[in-house]
């Protein structure tokens, strides 16, 4: 059949309205980023008071569940499970406070603790080195997660999630997701798997020479003039390699997987829920959203730069993905797919 005039216009103006479409939707959308990112730099003020009290709290909370614990040991001795209660309750706060100081290198990576930039370099043993973190290794790996958002090449974040097979343009199988979420983590694999990697680069890389191996001799030393290795075992070894690669492992999933990872609005969850700041994300690490719309936020400027948003920001508030807890974010996780910026997601 040979089109006529009238539908090859048709054609014609379909095809331009189509592009004047897609032009007008372009410019709504970098007009909202450019906006969110002015509502997001009233908040850029780095503070050095906050970033000391955080790094001190972390310290001052792993040793008063330590202390706390051993006063029970010894106040409450043959009394039935007392101790065993309170040791579990004291391992899942220091836990959380490793995690904490994991969430200090992220912090540090982005220059956001200190108001001197060198600082976060010269520090890093208060924050970095007791979870065996060298700023300089992380800065580089989670510059390019920003930089490279979604890429399944450049971003190492989600190269690992595929890795797992946690990214599909397909809906997740259920059976899949649970063992990926309440099984591998009990199975060993995640601890082996931060041992040989995390751990293992630590101290083979040069970085932080010789900083580092005297941040360790001074605390073994310490341990050991003290007599204190039964301590040392029960309050860091066992909540650093048993929970905290736990905690990890479902904070890095609640962060991007089942969002649309292509747009500037809606590529990262808010997790901010009561487990989620106090255990998972804590330091306001949750406001995942606001903190990729401009990395340059301080973690105790988040919080106030998530309300501005959420109050000017129509974009913002209505592409934000929200969780109030664990379960909530693995059923969204489950039932939405991650879009990633390839097709090519098997």
């Amino acid at each position: 059949m040979i089109p006529t005039f009238t539908s090859l216009t048709s054609s014609k103006m379909d095809s331009e309205h189509s592009d004047t479409s897609t032009l007008l939707n372009s410019t709504k959308s970098a007009t909202a980023l450019k906006e969110a990112i002015s509502i997001t730099n009233r908040h850029k003020r780095r503070d050095n008071s906050k970033a000391v009290l955080a790094i001190a709290n972390n310290y001052i909370t792993c040793f008063a569940c330590a202390s706390l614990c051993k006063y029970i040991e010894r106040k409450y001795t043959g009394v039935p499970f007392t101790w065993w209660t309170a040791y579990i309750i004291a391992i899942l706060i220091i836990a959380s406070r490793l995690r904490a100081f994991e969430n200090l290198v992220h912090e540090a990576s982005h220059n956001n603790l200190f108001t001197v930039a060198r600082f976060h370099d010269r520090l890093e043993f208060l924050f970095s080195f007791p979870v065996f973190r060298v700023l300089r290794i992380y800065r580089t790996q989670h510059i390019d997660h920003h930089k490279y958002i979604g890429d399944p090449i450049l971003d190492a974040d989600i190269t690992r999630m595929m890795h797992y097979g946690l990214v599909s343009d397909k809906p997740l199988d259920a059976r899949k997701l649970y063992w990926l979420v309440y099984g591998l983590p009990f199975t060993g694999w995640l601890h082996y798997e931060y041992i040989v990697t995390t751990f293992a680069e630590f101290w083979t890389t040069p970085t932080s020479y010789p900083s580092k191996i005297l941040y360790w001799f001074t605390v073994l030393a310490a341990v050991h003039f003290y007599n204190i290795w039964g301590a040392f075992f029960y309050y860091f070894v066992v909540p650093w390699i048993l929970i905290l690669p736990i905690t990890r492992w479902w904070a890095e999933m609640s962060e991007h997987l089942g969002l649309n990872m292509t747009d500037h609005f809606g590529n990262s969850r808010t997790n901010d829920g009561f487990w989620q700041r106090w255990w998972i994300n804590p330091l306001n690490d949750g406001l995942h959203a606001a903190h990729h719309l401009n990395s340059q936020i301080p973690f105790h400027r988040l919080r106030d730069a998530h309300n501005d948003l959420m109050r000017n920001s129509e974009e913002y508030r209505s592409k934000n993905i929200f969780s109030h807890g664990l379960r909530e974010t693995f059923h969204q996780i489950l039932t939405h797919p991650t879009i990633i910026r390839s097709k090519d997601v098997q």
